[in-house]
């Protein structure tokens, strides 16, 4: 249940940040809910992931566990810092209307939060 939860909050991010993306120039209101939704989305799912790992007795008691080697677990992880971090920012220069920088971080972030969210859907396996 609990990776289930965690991707269903990563999937949610990934179908707001496409649906924000596509409405980028046709109704910039619009876009700018659904790329803040899929930040809280994102957040909240991570947050959640966090709490499990950290303070819940770690994500093997939560039944979840890797399907591949450590080390790509490791890098994945890696990756996803550096997207969090992206997500972040962008989401800083949309809100300040920065709007040079916000479109060539878009172009990083989107196809890296892709791959990692596909990859976090196939590294990890639920056993309950």
């Amino acid at each position: 249940m609990h990776l289930f939860i965690i991707n269903s909050g990563m999937t949610l991010s990934v179908l707001f940040f496409y649906s924000g993306f596509y409405f980028r120039e046709r109704n910039n209101r619009l876009h700018r809910i659904l790329n803040l939704s899929g930040t809280t989305a994102c957040l909240l799912a991570a947050i959640y992931l966090l709490l499990l790992k950290y303070f819940l007795g770690g994500i093997e008691n939560a039944g979840i566990y890797p399907a591949v080697e450590r080390w790509i677990i490791d890098v994945h992880r890696f990756f996803a810092a550096i997207s969090l971090f992206l997500m972040l920012f962008m989401a800083y220069s949309g809100i300040k209307r920065k709007k040079e920088i916000h479109k060539k971080i878009a172009a990083i972030f989107l196809p890296l939060y892709t791959v990692i969210y596909f990859s976090g859907i196939l590294l990890f396996k639920n056993t309950i």
